[in-house]
């Protein structure tokens, strides 16, 4: 049996290949002061798509890809829904997720569909609140799911 007596330490010897002595680490970059590889402050990666927004020639700010407020909406794309139509549905048949359906969000419509039924129907003012809020220019009701702005 070994003590640290014997050895010094209980370290493994200095001609470990494994040990910390090894210098051609291939993962780690000579610039990088963070051990996880993130950029210091102030630095942003071109490759993370989640950092900040990064600000536009024109002096505005870029939103990246999938941020809130849907993606850039390609030319010759269909319109979104209607406002209108979206709102009265969630009035009137919210307690159904009819509204969510059409603006594609399908699982929460299915969602809203269950807590009606489990609570009795008192779960119907959810879709009622929603249609207000579709009709009142909520921002999270502003785009679907596809990302095409409701058209008023």
């Amino acid at each position: 049996m070994s003590s640290p007596s014997d050895n010094g330490s209980w370290n493994q010897p200095s001609d470990d290949p494994y040990g910390p002595s090894s210098s051609s680490d291939p993962y780690s970059s000579p610039s990088a002061s963070d051990p996880y590889g993130q950029p210091a402050q102030g630095q942003s990666s071109a490759s993370e798509p989640w950092g900040p927004p990064q600000q536009a020639a024109g002096g505005g700010y870029q939103q990246p890809y999938g941020a809130p407020g849907g993606a850039p909406v390609p030319a010759g794309a269909p319109a979104g829904q209607s406002r209108l139509v979206v709102g009265l549905l969630g009035i009137f048949l919210g307690s159904w997720g009819v509204h969510r359906f059409l603006m594609g969000y399908t699982t929460i419509g299915i969602i809203q569909i269950a807590v009606t039924l489990v609570t009795c129907g008192i779960g119907s003012i959810w879709g009622l609140i929603e249609g207000i809020m579709v009709l009142a220019k909520a921002g999270s009701f502003t785009h679907d799911a596809h990302g095409r702005p409701l058209t008023d």
